[in-house]
């Protein structure tokens, strides 16, 4: 039996943007920052090349 576990967090990557704000705290300064921002592209096909290190 195959047994699944639901995270509440999963849905946020089904909205593609959210006027919802959140703190962001860098060293000490704190500003407001959507929750969910605009997404980047996304490559249907993408193309991978080897790279092998020179030693």
């Amino acid at each position: 039996m195959l047994r699944y576990e639901f995270y509440p967090e999963a849905k946020l990557l089904l909205i593609n943007q959210s006027n919802e704000k959140v703190q962001m705290l860098y060293i000490d300064r704190t500003w407001p920052m959507p929750r969910i921002g605009p997404r980047p592209p996304y490559y249907c096909y993408p193309e991978y090349q080897l790279n092998y290190p020179v030693i």
